[in-house]
């Protein structure tokens, strides 16, 4: 059985060091793909936020 691995584009925003917001922004079927509307995203920034962080990550991968 072949798994395919989907990523996912996760957007970290947040107010303070220990308030923060996580959204997933799109999927993808490669790493590739993500990182080319990552560098795009970084650009952009709205909002009052302490820190914005785009990463791209593995579906359902947890960060060590």
């Amino acid at each position: 059985v072949i798994m395919e691995l989907i990523w996912t584009l996760l957007l970290t925003a947040c107010f303070s060091d220990t308030k923060c917001l996580y959204q997933n922004v799109q999927f993808f079927e490669s790493k590739e793909e993500c990182v080319v509307l990552k560098t795009e995203l970084e650009i952009m920034r709205d909002g009052h936020w302490k820190t914005i962080d785009y990463q791209c990550r593995p579906l359902g991968s947890q960060e060590t």
